[in-house]
C-alpha cells in the first residue's frame, strides 16, 4: 500500500472515529429525569406514566428522556418523597395523604365531602387556595408540582356483615384505614374502629376478619379483588382523591426553556389521558361488580349522615392544618359553587 492510499484510509478512519465521538457526545447530552410511582400493572396510571416516557422523546426528538420505575421499585410512597426530596429520584406521584407528611395541610383536599366535582376539586387545588401549601413544600422539602391534579377517583367502603344505612351503622366494626390521621378521624367520626394496616396486607385482613372493611376507589376495590372477600360496596363516595406530580425543584432549574415546556406539556396530557382512562375504569369495574354478583353494591343509603359526622370530624383536624389554609379552601369552595 503506497503512502497515498495510507493517507486516505487515515483520513477515512479519522472521520469515522470524529464521528462517533461527536455522536457520543450528542447521547451523552441527552437529558435523562428518573420518575417513580407505586402504580401496578392494569390501572390506569400505571399505563399512562409508560407512555409519557415515548411522548418526551417524541417531542424531543429523543434529547429528552423520561426513566420510569413502577410499582414501588424504588419504595413507597413516602419513600420515594423522601428521595425526591435529596434528588436522588427526579419526578414521584405521590396522593395527597403522602405528601401530606411534608406539608400537613396538603391532606385537605382528601378531606370526606369536601370537593361534589372533579371540577370543583381541580379548580380549588389548581387556585390560589393551594399556593401557599405549595410554596411551604418548595421551601421546606425542595419539590415543586408539575400537575397538582391526577384523577384517582371516589373513595367508596366495602364491608362484610350487616347491612349499612347510615353512618351510625358502622359503630364498633373495624375499618381498615391507611396511615393517616385524616383517614383515622373520618372512621371515628362515623363510631367505627380506625385499623392502620400496610395495604399490602388489607386482602388477608379483611379474609381473615382482622377488619370488618375498607374503603378504597372502585379500580382498586376492583383490580385488588377485595370484592372476592366483602359481602358489599357501599357507594358513600366519601372522598375524591387527587395525586400530585412531584419534582425536584433543583432538578427543574436545570432543565433548558425547552425541556420545562416539553415535560409541563406532555404531563398535563398524561393528566388529562388518565382522568379519561380512570373515569372509564370506575365505570365499566362498578358494572361488572354488579354482574358479577359477588358483592351486593349498595347505593340506597343516608348520605347525610355521613356527610354531617364527617363534617365534625374535620373541625378536629384544623389545628393540623392551620386554620388560614383550611379557611382559604373553604372560601374558594364558595367561589366555586356561586
Amino acid at each position: 500500500m503506497n503512502n497515498k492510499t495510507n493517507k486516505i484510509v487515515l483520513n477515512i478512519g479519522a472521520s469515522a472515529l470524529a464521528g462517533a465521538l461527536l455522536l457520543s457526545s450528542f447521547q451523552a447530552q441527552a437529558t435523562t429525569l428518573r420518575l417513580a410511582h407505586t402504580f401496578n400493572p392494569g390501572e390506569a396510571s400505571y399505563e399512562v406514566l409508560q407512555r409519557l416516557s415515548d411522548t418526551v422523546a417524541k417531542k424531543s426528538d429523543g434529547d429528552f428522556k423520561i426513566q420510569v420505575f413502577p410499582s414501588e421499585q424504588l419504595g413507597s410512597e413516602v419513600q420515594l418523597l423522601q428521595q425526591a426530596k435529596n434528588g436522588s429520584i427526579d419526578i414521584v406521584v405521590p396522593g395527597y395523604s403522602g405528601a401530606s407528611t411534608l406539608v400537613p395541610a396538603l391532606e385537605i383536599s382528601n378531606a370526606p365531602f369536601m370537593f361534589q366535582s372533579w371540577e370543583e376539586a381541580k379548580y380549588v387545588i389548581e387556585g390560589d387556595a393551594y399556593t401557599p401549601m405549595f410554596d411551604e413544600l418548595k421551601a421546606n422539602s425542595n419539590l415543586i408540582p408539575i400537575s397538582k391534579t391526577w384523577y384517582w377517583g371516589w373513595r367508596n367502603l366495602t364491608l362484610n356483615g350487616k347491612p349499612i344505612n347510615k353512618a351510625e351503622d358502622l359503630k364498633g366494626l373495624k375499618i381498615r384505614v391507611p396511615e393517616s390521621p385524616i383517614w383515622v378521624e373520618m372512621i371515628k367520626s362515623f363510631d367505627g374502629s380506625p385499623s392502620p394496616i400496610p395495604f399490602s396486607e388489607v386482602y388477608l385482613a379483611l379474609q381473615q376478619g382482622t377488619v370488618d372493611g375498607q374503603e378504597n376507589p372502585i379500580p382498586t376495590i376492583y383490580s385488588r379483588k377485595f370484592y372476592e372477600v366483602q359481602d358489599q360496596l357501599i357507594m358513600t363516595k366519601h372522598m375524591l382523591q387527587s395525586q400530585v406530580v412531584l419534582m425536584n425543584s433543583q432538578r427543574w432549574d436545570s432543565l433548558t426553556d425547552t425541556e420545562k415546556r416539553i415535560l409541563k406539556e406532555s404531563i398535563s396530557e398524561a393528566a388529562q389521558e388518565n382522568y379519561t382512562l380512570q373515569t372509564s375504569n370506575e365505570e365499566s369495574m362498578l358494572q361488572e361488580l354488579k354482574d358479577g354478583g359477588e358483592i351486593n353494591v349498595v347505593t340506597d343509603i343516608d348520605r347525610k349522615s355521613f356527610e354531617d359526622a364527617a363534617s365534625l370530624g374535620r373541625e378536629n383536624l384544623v389545628s393540623r392544618w392551620g386554620k388560614e389554609n383550611y379557611m382559604r379552601v373553604l372560601d374558594s369552595i364558595k367561589q366555586y359553587r356561586n
